[in-house]
């Protein structure tokens, strides 16, 4: 079944005061809530915008409240659960942690909605953070940026993922006020230099509410693709860049490297055709092979 998990909490505080889920207390709710939610994960430096939520079906005290959420912590978990029979539980966990940046409700004849408007960092030129790299000369730029994404983020955990060999001979200080410019300025620093001119340059996110930091070196487990997690055939968007659309799962990341499924063969409940049968029998496989690298 699908599922999603939706909490609000003050800010300096992990206690939600406000949940909406399709399983309470982990049962599945048939009668649970329409939710919306456009949610696109980038490195930071990427001009994407904010995320969007949409609750339906809200109560009048929802509606007419809807601005006491905004500055709330909003987590949000979805996959899918036990149920349908292709649906995989472990695929499920938290896609979102962030900050409600608006809040609104709207009432339009019958149809009553609550919709946040969502960042992933606190931070902002109005709300500038203590973001400061101090990278000391003939250290990898791994330790100092761990220490400066630990003292600006300490409520959040650090996955640094990038290579050793970002090294320089002199000490370079670099003070910001948000991620995305700290984003920037290390894109320019790297990419191109130190490991290549094909080098893409070091990259931060905040996935799930951990900070992840990677590069071309890192080289993380391969996520095999059932076919039946497609939902339909992927394409080809640019030059050597795929798009596929999946079930709804929370285990991919940015930097994942995954690999495409080979057909359904040995699946039970097929049956074989001919090569007269095309192209019916071409339906059974995915037209892309090999593995390719989440960006």
């Amino acid at each position: 079944m699908r599922y999603y998990d939706i909490t609000l909490a003050p800010q300096g505080s992990s206690t939600p005061i406000k949940e909406w889920t399709s399983h309470p207390n982990g049962n599945y709710n048939p009668s649970a809530q329409e939710v919306e939610f456009d949610i696109l994960t980038a490195p930071f430096g990427t001009p994407v915008g904010a995320q969007a939520i949409t609750i339906y079906g809200i109560s009048l005290q929802e509606l007419t409240n809807a601005q006491q959420f905004a500055g709330m912590n909003i987590t949000i978990s979805a996959g899918m659960k036990a149920g349908l029979p292709l649906a995989n539980p472990k695929q499920s966990g938290v896609i979102l942690v962030g900050t409600v940046w608006q809040s609104f409700g709207n009432w339009e004849g019958t149809e009553m909605t609550l919709d946040f408007v969502v960042v992933p960092s606190a931070y902002s030129l109005d709300n500038p953070g203590n973001i400061v790299l101090n990278w000391q000369a003939n250290t990898p730029l791994s330790q100092a940026l761990t220490q400066t994404l630990n003292t600006a983020y300490p409520d959040m955990t650090v996955t640094m993922n990038i290579s050793d060999q970002l090294v320089l001979p002199n000490q370079e200080v670099h003070a910001c006020s948000t991620l995305t410019q700290l984003a920037q300025y290390l894109q320019g620093m790297t990419k191109g230099y130190f490991l290549g001119e094909n080098y893409g340059g070091v990259r931060i996110t905040i996935q799930g509410g951990t900070i992840v930091v990677w590069d071309d070196t890192y080289q993380p487990d391969t996520v095999q693709i059932n076919f039946t997690d497609l939902v339909g055939q992927p394409t080809w968007i640019e030059p050597n860049i795929m798009q596929a659309k999946f079930v709804m799962r929370a285990d991919l990341q940015l930097g994942s490297i995954i690999t495409m499924p080979q057909g359904m063969q040995n699946s039970p409940g097929l049956f074989k055709t001919t090569a007269q049968s095309l192209p019916s029998s071409m339906k059974n496989q995915s037209s892309f092979q090999g593995s390719f690298r989440v960006n």
